[in-house]
């Protein structure tokens, strides 16, 4: 007897057998069992391959690790100190990008041809905070009393010529700064009783300290704001730098090649506080 071909004919038959019973079996189960036997290790696409679901934060790559390519990022330009004789020159730049940025004033300088620079702010989509009345640290910061009143002062300025109600303010030097610790939690408390919450920044440019270069400070801003989706930039209007309106549309346009949008800081999901 030729044993070989007898073991290949009774391989053939088993063959068929277990082709037969299974599809046997798949004539008595639903479509829904069907289902999940055809996507038991995956996804079928249309080619018929398999891939992982997409996830929350990101679609799969290759591999199947998460990019964050579906992460949103979006970067808060704020501007302290202003109006200035600058701000008009930080406008046309912020129209040409298009792109909203917050502005946090003083208040004895929005008169003037100053108070209609401020009006374009406001008239262009920018978002208008209040920093100071007069930023003068011994007369503000003497005591609680003192700031509360100089904040007050500086809500009454905007409300009166720019028929607005601010939303935010910042302390000047930060939250942090010495002048303001024993107090502190007391202004805040008070401003919000008023629906005016208090914001710091993450990231900063370090443009009114000592005599900054443009690429000073874009190297400033670098090094910290790829750290964040959110960050919150600051810098300053201040007639004293030119050197930060030369590093703005410098600064906009690498922030949107890295897939940033823009937003003013109402718009940000959280508050910006230090040590948050």
């Amino acid at each position: 007897m030729n044993w070989k071909k007898w073991l290949q004919g009774v391989g053939g038959i088993c063959c068929l057998g277990i082709m037969f019973l299974l599809v046997q079996g798949m004539m008595f189960i639903g479509p829904d069992a069907k289902d999940t036997i055809l996507h038991s290790s995956g996804n079928v696409t249309d080619g018929g391959e398999t891939s992982k679901p997409d996830s929350d934060t990101g679609e799969a790559n290759s591999d199947g690790k998460e990019s964050m390519a579906g992460t949103k990022k979006i970067a808060y330009l704020t501007f302290d100190d202003g109006p200035s004789v600058l701000t008009a020159e930080y406008l046309k730049i912020l129209k040409e990008e298009e792109v909203r940025a917050t502005f946090f004033l003083i208040g004895q300088q929005v008169e003037g041809d100053l108070l209609d620079v401020v009006k374009q702010e406001i008239s262009e989509g920018h978002e208008v905070g209040m920093h100071t009345y007069c930023h003068v640290a011994e007369e503000i910061y003497s005591s609680g009393e003192s700031y509360c009143k100089d904040l007050q002062k500086t809500r009454l300025c905007l409300e009166e010529k720019l028929n607005i109600k601010p939303k935010l303010f910042r302390f000047p030097w930060g939250s942090a700064n010495a002048y303001v610790q024993s107090y502190k939690a007391g202004v805040i408390e008070q401003m919000k009783e008023q629906g005016i919450d208090y914001v710091d920044w993450n990231v900063s440019g370090e443009d009114s300290v000592g005599c900054p270069s443009p690429d000073s400070i874009l190297a400033n801003i670098r090094k910290d704001y790829v750290k964040y989706n959110d960050p919150v930039i600051l810098l300053h209007d201040s007639a004293a730098c030119k050197a930060t309106l030369y590093s703005l549309r410098p600064l906009i346009q690498e922030l949107k090649k890295n897939g940033y949008t823009f937003a003013t800081l109402s718009e940000r999901k959280r508050p910006c506080h230090f040590g948050e």
